[in-house]
């Protein structure tokens, strides 16, 4: 298959008007501070955070603290109630940080939110390098591409949730606790990888494709 032909399409499709109101809400996108010191400090405060919790709970089972449902939580139950304050101080902080650097913003103004699923398909396609990039659309693959840098900055939102959860197995270490505990870890943390990875790939699209009227 000519892998233009996931970048042209039908013609009806090309001719559709909203590529051209998505191209017009692109030219108005507000645009961010470059990877902020603040930003960066956040996912250096959240992994510490993130590090510490986990590294208690692992205190708290080798004290022979877990066993089977319903039971006592050794004593444990103030450190967990302070370790599911943290991770709701790291979600409140994104929150503070996104409001500060435009992230909210930038997440919301979505160009390609007038477009069908296939467009924005076939745009997540360049930015992926599966298909031709369309020159004529290159400020949409441009947005596409910045909002998957975006989601790495929101998985500060799945640390805080997961501190959250560490905390629940800290205040009550009972086998189901740990083992949902446990389960949830692993999904977060392929749900984070998969981002990151898009994130990596989107920076690589940005890096080879330009643009110099934008900031961020």
């Amino acid at each position: 298959m000519d892998p233009t032909s996931a970048c042209t399409g039908p013609a009806e499709t090309d001719d559709d008007p909203r590529w051209a109101q998505a191209l017009a809400r692109a030219a108005r996108a507000p645009s961010t501070s470059a990877r902020p010191r603040l930003l960066t400090w956040s996912w250096v405060l959240a992994l510490t955070v993130l590090a510490l919790a986990g590294a208690l709970l692992v205190a708290v089972l080798s004290t022979d603290a877990l066993v089977p449902d319903p039971g006592p939580s050794g004593g444990w139950e103030d450190a967990g109630l302070v370790v599911q304050g943290a991770g709701l101080a790291v979600m409140v902080g994104y929150g503070f940080v996104a409001w500060r650097t435009g992230l909210f913003q930038a997440a919301w103004w979505q160009p390609t939110a007038v477009l069908s699923w296939a467009q924005r398909r076939r745009l997540l396609a360049q930015v992926r390098g599966r298909a031709a990039v369309d020159p004529a659309r290159l400020p949409l693959a441009r947005a596409q591409a910045r909002r998957l840098v975006l989601q790495r900055d929101q998985l500060l939102l799945l640390v805080g949730v997961l501190v959250q959860q560490l905390g629940r197995a800290i205040g009550d270490p009972t086998q189901s606790t740990v083992a949902f505990t446990a389960l949830a870890t692993v999904v977060l943390l392929a749900v984070a990888g998969l981002l990151w990875r898009q994130a990596r790939r989107a920076e690589r699209f940005l890096a080879d494709h330009p643009d110099p009227g934008f900031r961020g």
